[in-house]
This record gives structure tokens, C-alpha cells and sequence, in this order.
């Protein structure tokens, strides 16, 4: 497992991610998926700037991740993420098999990303494999920050 000083070095990239989300007009979100040191995928926000719903900066790195792999199992892979994952991508990293998610900050309002957070580690939310490993509140003040950064 990576040491607080690397979950440190792929949030800080995630956190750039979600500062080019900004720049779109998009909530400030950025995601990348690593196996071991190497980078497979990153993830920006792009709801607004590709009119879709589901493109949320997770949903991006893991279409990317699992194009790349030419598998939609990417057990053994950490992902990374500015914001607590919503209940979409929550699901959709359990459905990927992921092995680790780290997160900054916690979700938008509390109820959702207490509900998001079920998702990521409930044993019982189908398809009944193993949750994650979740590591919280990585540089979360400079991950809460970018809210206030956000245009539109």
C-alpha cells in the first residue's frame, strides 16, 4: 500500500485535474486510477462541458482505466479522487473491482456522501465482492477549497 507522503503526491494531481475542471465550467473534480506506481487513467468533471450526466471526473478515469486494460476488472488498482465519490460512481468503482479508493474531500453535502460511502463499503450492496479499502480526508482543506473556486 502507498505511504501518506504518495496518497499526497496522486491527490495533488487530482487536485489539478479538478482545477482544469474549473476552467470548463464544471464542478472541481479530478480522479486518477493508478496499478501500483503506474498511471492507467485520469478523470476530469465534465458534466457541463459534455452535456452528460455520467461524466463525472470517477466515471472518466474508470472508462479510460478499463478501455486501456480492455477489461472492465481493474482489481488491484487504487483510485483516487478530490471529492468523496457520489453514489453513481460508488457503485460503478464496486462494479470495477477497484481496490483502493482515497479521497479529499467529503462529498458536497453530508447525507450524500454518507450514502456514497455505503456504497464504496457495504458488503451487501450487490454485486456482493469485496469493498474497498477507503482512505479518507487526503489534503482535504485543499480539496474543500476548490468549492470556492468553482464558476457557473
Amino acid at each position: 500500500m502507498s505511504s501518506p507522503s504518495q496518497h499526497e503526491r496522486y491527490m495533488r494531481r487530482c487536485i489539478e485535474l479538478a482545477r482544469q475542471a474549473i476552467v470548463s465550467g464544471d464542478t472541481p473534480v479530478g480522479s486518477l486510477i493508478l496499478d501500483g506506481d503506474e498511471l492507467v487513467s485520469e478523470g476530469v468533471e465534465a458534466v457541463r462541458a459534455l452535456n452528460d450526466a455520467t461524466a463525472h471526473a470517477e466515471m472518466e478515469a474508470l472508462r479510460t482505466a478499463s478501455a486501456r486494460r480492455r477489461s472492465r476488472d481493474l482489481t488491484g488498482c487504487t483510485l483516487y479522487t478530490s471529492v468523496e465519490p457520489c453514489i453513481m460512481c460508488a457503485y460503478a468503482i464496486r462494479l470495477a473491482r477497484i481496490s483502493v479508493v482515497v479521497c479529499g474531500a467529503r462529498g458536497g453535502d453530508e447525507e450524500h456522501a454518507v450514502n456514497g460511502h455505503l456504497v464504496l463499503t457495504d458488503q451487501r450492496v450487490p454485486p456482493n465482492r469485496p469493498p474497498p479499502l477507503v482512505i479518507r480526508d487526503v489534503l482535504v482543506q485543499e480539496c474543500e477549497s476548490l468549492r470556492s473556486c468553482r464558476r457557473g
